[in-house]
């Protein structure tokens, strides 16, 4: 029969190293990515992640003539450009109608 210890000891250093997994994958939102990982991660052409950057829409750090982009800001600037659905344009409709009844 095996030791209790060894076994608890065991399942200690395997929690562990799921810590630290998981602390080295929060990790990664903050890490800086090129021009051309951003294109791959978003799906657009590295001509249109330019054509953002210039028009100012989409966030980026600038380093001489390179373009440094937070992988965070690339998600929030994703998920900021979320279009509502129309059960939820109707929930909002409905509730300005009942909060400004007509008089």
């Amino acid at each position: 029969m095996e030791n209790p210890f060894e076994i608890i000891l065991e399942k200690l250093n395997s929690i562990e190293k799921a810590i630290e997994k998981l602390k080295t994958a929060s990790n990664d939102d903050e890490d800086f990515m090129t021009i051309e990982q951003v294109s791959s991660f978003v799906g657009l052409t590295k001509a249109t992640i330019y054509g953002l950057t210039h028009e100012r829409k989409i966030p980026y750090f600038k380093a001489g003539k390179r373009l440094y982009f937070k992988k965070s800001d690339v998600i929030n600037w994703i998920t900021s450009t979320r279009v509502k659905s129309k059960q939820e344009i109707e929930q909002m409709a409905n509730e300005y109608i009942y909060k400004h009844p007509l008089r």
